[in-house]
């Protein structure tokens, strides 16, 4: 593929998607299991960004059955493969288990360049970045579920 190709092949894709074309499901954030599809894994495109400690809490889920939410993801325009828009660790779970098929939640179709910043992780912050904000939000969440119980206490 030449350069001009490639301007040409982006250009094509944002004036397709500008004119209403791809189409993008908010709705699949708020409610996934409305737009559930099982996939073959192999048709599946990660990032690599993702904690080994991630993986192991949803492997884990996975082995005692516990429900967990389809993985979000965006189909090429143009070829049949998908890259995950929201579920990383998840994916990385499945392949480690050897699952063939995954639920996915299907947000909609997306002109190629988006497609690729998706399957490169531009969208998917570092562990590094997250962490700073994950623990923070943890230890909210342990603070004010012993706040709740000790005021529930008080009253009884």
């Amino acid at each position: 593929m030449t350069v001009n190709d490639f301007f040409d092949s982006v250009k094509a894709d944002f004036s397709g998607w500008l004119k209403g074309q791809g189409e993008i499901n908010a709705d699949v954030f708020i409610d996934p299991a409305k737009y559930t599809v099982i996939l073959p894994i192999e048709k599946l495109v990660a990032d690599s960004k993702v904690t080994k400690q991630g993986i192991d809490i949803y492997k884990q889920k996975l082995r005692e059955n516990q429900k967990i939410n389809p993985i979000i993801v965006v189909k090429h325009p143009r070829r049949d493969v998908y890259a995950v828009l929201d579920g990383h660790h998840r994916y990385y779970a499945y392949l480690e288990l050897g699952r063939r098929e995954v639920k996915c939640a299907l947000a909609g179709d997306y002109s190629s360049v988006i497609f690729y910043l998706t399957e490169h992780g531009y969208f998917q912050p570092s562990p590094e970045f997250t962490k700073g904000l994950r623990q923070p939000a943890v230890n909210l969440h342990h603070n004010l579920k012993q706040f709740l119980t000790n005021f529930l206490d008080s009253l009884t």
